[in-house]
C-alpha cells in the first residue's frame, strides 16, 4: 500500500498526467497496486517504449479491458500505461520510475 501511495502521489505531481482509478489516500485500501495513467505529451506506447529503454518495464494499451478503455475514451489514443508495484519493489525503485517518467514526458 505504501508503494502504491508513493507511485500515485508521484504521478499526480507530473504535469499532463491523468491517473485512472482510486487516488484518494483513504480509498487506496480498496485498490490493487497496479496504476494506469495517460499523459498529454506522449502516447502510452511511446511512454512504455521509452521506459523500456531505461530498463523499466510496464504495459501499454487497453490491458485486456477493451470495453472500459472505450468507455473512458482512451482506446482510440492507445489506451493507458500500466505500472504495478509489488511486494518485492522498494521505495527507491518507485522513485526511479517516477524520475524516468518525468524525463520521458
Amino acid at each position: 500500500l505504501d508503494l502504491t501511495r508513493r507511485l500515485i502521489a508521484g504521478l499526480a505531481g507530473v504535469p499532463g498526467v491523468k491517473i485512472y482509478g482510486i487516488t484518494d489516500p483513504e480509498g487506496l485500501k480498496r485498490r490493487v497496486s497496479t496504476v494506469s495513467f495517460t499523459a498529454t505529451s506522449r502516447t502510452p506506447d511511446e511512454i512504455a517504449r521509452a521506459l523500456a529503454e531505461r530498463n523499466i518495464f510496464c504495459w501499454s494499451g487497453h490491458n485486456y479491458a477493451l470495453e472500459l478503455a472505450r468507455d473512458l475514451g482512451i482506446e482510440q489514443t492507445g489506451g493507458a500505461v500500466r505500472i504495478g508495484a509489488v511486494h518485492y519493489n522498494t521505495p527507491a525503485e518507485i522513485d526511479a520510475v517516477l524520475n524516468a517518467i518525468e524525463d520521458v514526458l
